[in-house]
């Protein structure tokens, strides 16, 4: 008997919910799926890590799968400590984050270090504790910093530290948390305040914008084809604004929170659940 699976809807939208889908975690013996991004050929790049206080000894390691489920290749990051955040770049770099080396790294194809954001062990130089990293569609690298730091920094494509906003605190252009962040068709740069329970835009020079509230901890973001924007939160849901981030749907796909959110060219939604260890698809139906 084939096994009914879960709907769920996000507006008009509907989706089948597979869950888990095409990895298992416990397969990486200790390791935890922490995120996800989504590449120009549609496969997903999903960034296991492990607890070093647990398993020293442990490598994240970033494995590629295919559409349709089966697993390309993987390669091990023996310079990551702490892999946080995956994202992908124009050219298919992919940056990931190490949180706990304060450092950004950018990566080509075959896992080669190609550029380094901030000074490894050296907290303050700029990074503290950097949650992800993004390029902007004007080519400059944009770093959500995280748990230490409440700030977003704006980097050129080499490298060069532009600018940086943002302090403590819950007012406008402040930061708790900053976990993630996207960009609007407008280039406005949309980041996910986890703990002050909102997402908050910006222009590329760090000016605020607008904000959007009533979410709880929001954690992943990935901007739309046509603008609208998804955020998971600890709810744990997932939620599809309007580009001015006005609600147009919500939906419960997971157990335990989606921490890493991807989409790729069809509109299929992947969710990193970290605490279960798992990769969820969203499948659009229709």
């Amino acid at each position: 008997m084939r096994e009914e699976k879960l709907v769920v809807g996000l507006g008009d939208d509907l989706y089948e919910v597979e869950r888990p889908w095409a990895l298992d975690g416990a397969a990486f013996k200790g390791g935890r799926i922490t995120d996800v991004a989504v590449d120009a050929d549609d496969n997903a790049h999903v960034l296991v890590r492990y607890d070093r206080y647990v398993d020293p000894a442990g490598l994240p390691v970033v494995v590629v799968v295919a559409p349709d489920g089966s697993v390309l290749r993987s390669h091990e990051l023996p310079g990551v400590t702490d892999g946080h955040g995956i994202t992908i770049g124009p050219r298919g770099e992919a940056l990931i984050a190490d949180r706990d080396r304060h450092e950004i790294q950018v990566l080509d194809a075959t896992g080669e270090v190609v550029l380094r954001l901030g000074e490894r062990n050296r907290p303050g130089r700029p990074f503290s504790h950097p949650a992800n990293a993004a390029v902007h569609p004007n080519g400059d690298i944009y770093v959500a910093d995280g748990y230490g730091n409440s700030v977003v920094h704006r980097f050129s494509a080499g490298g060069t530290l532009l600018k940086t906003w943002g302090s403590p605190g819950a007012g406008a252009g402040e930061f708790t948390t900053p976990h993630d962040l996207a960009f609007g068709l407008q280039g406005e740069v949309i980041v996910c305040d986890r703990e002050n329970n909102r997402i908050q835009f910006f222009d590329p020079d760090g000016a605020f914008i607008r904000e959007a509230m009533d979410l709880f901890h929001p954690m992943g973001i990935v901007v739309e084809p046509d603008g609208c924007i998804l955020v998971s939160d600890q709810i744990p849901r997932l939620t599809r604004l309007s580009p001015e981030g006005k609600l147009l749907g919500r939906c419960r796909p997971v157990l335990n929170a989606g921490h890493g959110l991807a989409q790729d060219s069809k509109g299929n939604i992947l969710l990193a659940e970290i605490r279960d260890n798992r990769l969820t698809r969203l499948t659009r139906k229709g």
